[in-house]
């Protein structure tokens, strides 16, 4: 809303500013020729024209592979005023405690916190998207709970607002039910989506950005 109704500023006055994503093939945008998509690709649609998406997310990354590649790129065009959202854990848990464990993950998510503030922009440490894995009919989180506990860990020892999409993603999984959530994915499989998962899951992390009072929610639609 506008002139500052439901107690959001005049957005008329608001700088514009980049939201840049780093994350997987969850977040990333696909070409047309598929349709696959990443949530990332459908998050510009719920903020104002001031606010550029810059999306980074590498598909196959784990924290540890996009730190060492694609950061790079990202961190040098964060601006003051900025905001970066990181969201992993899928590929870092491959296996039970993954090709990067919690407490390293925790640590290298950290890092990009301090590299983030260092540019005077904000850290949004953003937990993934769930993985459908379902049990007697109820969305179950056992593969991902650690890394969204050290996202969410990460957020409490840096002072910064964790966007939980994991946990709303979940709540959403099991308010829908099993069969609803399955025609969200792209191919049928536990990770990915097509383009009304992909859009579910962006509406859901915008939505999440008013409940935490991010200073991001501003910039909604």
């Amino acid at each position: 809303g506008s002139g500052g109704s439901g107690g959001k500023p005049d957005q008329s006055t608001l700088p514009a500013l980049t939201i840049h994503l780093a994350g997987d093939s969850t977040m990333s945008d696909y070409p047309a020729s598929t349709t696959q998509e990443g949530w990332g690709q459908e998050l510009g649609q719920y903020f104002i024209a001031k606010v550029t998406i810059d999306n980074q997310a590498q598909p196959g990354a784990n924290i540890d592979t996009f730190y060492a590649d694609r950061w790079k790129t990202l961190i040098a065009n964060v601006k003051a005023g900025d905001y970066v959202m990181a969201a992993f854990g899928i590929n870092d848990s491959g296996t039970t405690h993954g090709p990067v464990a919690p407490d390293a993950f925790q640590m290298q998510m950290g890092v990009m916190a301090d590299e983030v503030a260092a540019k005077k922009a904000t850290f949004i440490p953003t937990t993934s998207s769930p993985l459908q894995v379902w049990e007697n009919g109820k969305e179950t989180n056992a593969r991902l709970q650690p890394y969204c506990d050290a996202t969410i860990a990460v957020g409490a020892s840096k002072g910064l607002l964790v966007d939980d999409l994991n946990a709303r993603g979940v709540a959403y999984y099991n308010m829908i039910g099993q069969t609803a959530a399955s025609a969200l994915t792209f191919n049928g499989d536990k990770a990915h989506f097509d383009k009304q998962g992909a859009t579910q899951m962006a509406l859901l992390a915008s939505q999440e950005l008013a409940r935490i009072n991010s200073s991001l929610a501003a910039y909604l639609k």
